[in-house]
């Protein structure tokens, strides 16, 4: 669980820095080191929401990012698991689309 939390935070990293599309949910492929997939995360980049799912799509949490770049999760309780802040990195991680 802790694992695929982190690998949420790296997630939202990266689309927090992608261009924004017409579409208001983008789903992201969450992966550990050795390429297994470990879940998926929709982001709304409206609201700043992000939904977390194990590997069988089952929901496992949520998480919220403020404009600033802090980063809240909770699990599906609604219990506060972690927080952390976003910064934007000097070089561009943007593909084309």
């Amino acid at each position: 669980m802790r694992g695929l939390m982190r690998s949420a935070l790296l997630v939202i990293l990266i689309a927090l820095t992608l261009t924004a599309t017409a579409a208001a949910q983008t789903r992201v492929d969450l992966f550990d080191k050795r390429s297994n997939r470990t879940g998926s995360a929709t982001i709304d980049e409206r609201t700043g929401r992000v939904d977390l799912y194990d590997t069988q799509s089952r929901r496992t949490g949520y998480a919220t990012i403020t404009p600033s770049g802090k980063v809240e999760t909770f699990d599906l309780s609604g219990k506060r698991t972690g927080s952390s802040t976003l910064t934007r990195s000097s070089g561009s991680n943007r593909g084309s689309r």
